[in-house]
């Protein structure tokens, strides 16, 4: 082999390795940045009165579970950058962005009885509830069942929404 081609060959074989180590640290710094903001996540408690349907509006990543109480947490942005506000009325907690939230709002649901879940740009997790009837309406949004049993289910889906359950019928 010629010496101008094992020259090329160790000089694309050394670009390659830089390239590769650049992409792995700037990969574990992006994880840091991220670690860095869930690090900063604290959840308050919110008291709220008795509902039978939730409404989420805004970038919100919700867990919502069956429990034997009406228990809301949600994450305030030590910033101040936006402003998470619940609103009672009608049987329906209506969960609302004020201000910029580039990054989903995070909040905890527990209540015994839930009738439908109303979702705009949002991603809800429904778990561990077993009711007759489940009334789901999404708007660019991301629904995502575990462990639920419900006899009925109304959907109702506009923009780019996903429904997803992972459940076992045979439990």
């Amino acid at each position: 082999m010629q010496t101008s081609k094992k020259i090329l060959i160790t000089t694309a074989g050394i670009l390659l390795a830089l390239f590769v180590s650049s992409l792995m640290v700037l990969r574990s710094d992006v994880q840091a940045i991220y670690a860095k903001q869930a690090a900063d996540v604290q959840l308050t408690a919110v008291p709220v009165e008795a509902f039978k349907v939730i409404h989420f509006s805004g970038n919100w990543n919700v867990q919502v579970r069956q429990g034997r109480t009406y228990q809301v947490e949600v994450a305030f942005d030590p910033q101040n950058r936006y402003l998470p506000q619940l609103e009672n009325g009608n049987d329906t907690l209506h969960f609302l962005i004020k201000g910029d939230s580039a990054l989903a709002v995070k909040a905890k649901v527990v209540t015994p009885v839930l009738s439908g879940v109303k979702a705009e740009n949002a991603y809800v997790t429904l778990k561990n509830f077993q009711v007759d009837s489940m009334s789901i309406k999404l708007h660019a949004s991301h629904l995502k069942g575990e462990e639920n049993k419900f006899i009925y289910t109304d959907y109702e889906t506009t923009g780019n929404s996903k429904i997803e359950f992972l459940d076992d019928p045979y439990k």
